[in-house]
């Protein structure tokens, strides 16, 4: 007899032994869409089961020569993401960047578009939306940089006499400063259809025909913490971009390059070493979900310029990923599967449908004017933010696993060639999940002695191991080291930690015996429960327990240590 859903799922709940269903085993994959444990079917999406080689792209600032650029691709890389500034008429000379795939931000003048003649393959960054969303141009100059789309797609095509020589983009559909403003996945997809659209339909009326306004647009999207939401934000991308060229009417839709950008917006400045796993399972997400292009980011990137350390074990990441462990070898590999068919589809059904809920509005460019844009991923990023403050969304080596005896780092300067903000008022913030946590750090280690925290532990040692193990951890986060004691001490900051039966016992003259011997502040990890009147009565300052606002709690720490 064949063994039903039900079947499997009673059986489930007989394990569970009374434990939720849903609170155990369904986890949220983003904002009302849940993954469940099990699939037995999934939706039909559309598969791309394309097979093309992964290339992996270095970024560079403006400063960088075309000696730094050489030496990146004679160790491994595929391509450089450069200012136009470094690629001087002798330098495109090179075999090394001549058979490179070559990323180029502006500014693209007559005798820098000159490359297109002697490089291979490339793609012009030009994308006058996402240059307002950074504030590096004036919203209301967008349109005329939209305009003068077609002229430079015709400029780089003239410059193209031989088709074969490889791939040339002019147009770039950027989501980076939608995700680095705090858009979930489903926002990012929706914000480069906008943009993409918007670009299509210049290049139309510019006096290009469909196909070939197709292929000059390229996208570039953020890869962010979760894996499998960012695999099949990829992946959905590309089903929605697709719809989006057959309603242009493209007679052969190509297939549009994606370049994969490693998440700014994940890296830490606290334990960095912690940022090369981030950037593993980004990179892992970019190749499985159909990327062409990838660029790593490097373990020190936080911190400012990085260093030569960082930029050979962020470009040995990818090559280890694609050449050793042969990832990017079968099109589609998440294909198939139907938890990731079912993300897929949600998120590209969700995306779209923002989509069309922007262009009703007058599409990305009025929702940046009207602010609109910003107030939606304000909202984002407040929910996101109270997962990490309440440490839900746990940030390892910062707020959970914090190493109070790393040796940090130092900032590096910044290139000081980067183009500065024209427009500030209505350009999107650039945020980092760490951020809150980090300035915790910051302020524990600018006091003149570093703060300490006793853990008073209640009946034997085994009992009280959860607890301690919880507020050490805790405490850490907001750079506060701990030391155990089973006796009252005078100190600035003690935590009592033990059962909630030893609390009912003798929780309430501990706390009033720590106060008595001159303890400025006294936690109690736990819920305090029905206890909680008569401790803070005994003079406890606050509770710290799973779920309460970590950052808000350790903030007020702080300011009385």
């Amino acid at each position: 007899m064949a063994t039903t859903f039900a079947d499997w799922r009673a059986s489930v709940e007989k394990e569970l032994a009374g434990k939720s269903f849903e609170k155990t085993l369904v986890s949220e994959a983003f904002a009302g869409f849940p993954v469940e444990p099990l699939y037995t079917s999934a939706p039909r999406v559309p598969r791309d089961a394309s097979v093309e080689a992964v290339r992996f792209v270095m970024h560079h600032g403006p400063e960088a020569t075309v000696g730094d650029l050489i030496a990146d691709l004679t160790e491994g890389a595929d391509g450089v993401w450069v200012s136009a500034r470094s690629l001087t008429d002798e330098g495109v000379k090179r075999p090394e960047l001549q058979s490179a795939f070559l990323v180029i931000d502006g500014p693209f003048d007559p005798v820098r578009l000159s490359v297109s003649k002697q490089v291979r393959s490339f793609a012009l960054t030009v994308d006058p939306i996402g240059a307002a969303a950074r504030g590096l141009s004036r919203v209301d100059s967008i349109e005329a940089g939209v305009n003068a789309l077609p002229a430079l797609a015709r400029a780089v095509a003239a410059g193209r006499t031989n088709r074969a020589q490889g791939q040339a983009t002019s147009v770039m559909v950027s989501t980076l400063p939608y995700h680095d403003a705090g858009a979930e996945a489903d926002d990012e997809v929706a914000c480069a259809l906008s943009a993409g659209v918007h670009y299509l339909q210049a290049l139309i009326d510019g006096g290009l025909t469909p196909d070939e306004a197709a292929s000059t647009i390229a996208l570039q999207v953020s890869v962010g913490r979760d894996t499998f939401v960012e695999l099949c934000k990829l992946r959905a991308l590309r089903l929605c971009w697709s719809k989006v060229l057959v309603a242009f009417l493209v007679k052969q839709p190509p297939r549009t390059l994606i370049h994969a950008v490693c998440s700014s917006r994940t890296l830490t400045t606290r334990d960095p070493w912690v940022n090369m796993l981030r950037v593993t399972t980004q990179v892992f997400a970019a190749i499985l979900g159909g990327a062409q292009l990838i660029t790593p980011s490097s373990f020190d990137q936080a911190l400012g310029a990085p260093s030569a350390l960082g930029r050979r074990l962020a470009r040995n990441t990818g090559l280890v990923l694609r050449d050793e462990s042969h990832l990017g070898r079968v099109g589609d590999a998440a294909g198939g599967s139907y938890a990731f068919e079912s993300i897929t589809d949600a998120l590209a059904r969700r995306a779209f449908a923002t989509f069309q809920g922007l262009e009703k509005e007058g599409g990305i460019v009025a929702a940046l004017e009207t602010g609109s844009l910003a107030a939606r991923f304000e909202a984002s990023w407040a929910k996101r933010l109270e997962g990490i403050s309440k440490r839900k969304t746990p940030i390892l080596g910062v707020s959970e696993f914090a190493n109070l005896t790393e040796s940090k780092l130092e900032s590096k300067p910044t290139s000081t060639g980067q183009v500065e903000p024209v427009e500030t008022h209505l350009a999107l913030p650039t945020r980092r999940d760490s951020a809150a946590f980090e300035a915790l750090r910051d302020a524990a280690e600018a006091k003149r002695q570093g703060p300490e925290a006793i853990l008073l532990t209640l009946g034997d040692f085994a009992s009280s191991r959860a607890r301690v193990g919880f507020a050490s951890s805790f405490l850490a986060a907001g750079g506060i080291r701990t030391r155990e004691t089973d006796s009252v001490e005078n100190a600035s900051l003690a935590c009592v930690c033990g059962t909630d039966e030893r609390y009912a016992v003798e929780a309430v003259d501990r706390v009033k015996a720590l106060k008595a011997a001159g303890c400025q502040q006294v936690l109690v990890a736990g819920r305090p429960g029905a206890l909680e009147k008569p401790l803070r009565d005994a003079g406890v300052d606050a509770f710290i327990f799973v779920g309460c606002d970590a950052v808000a709690t350790l903030s007020s720490i702080l300011e009385r240590a």
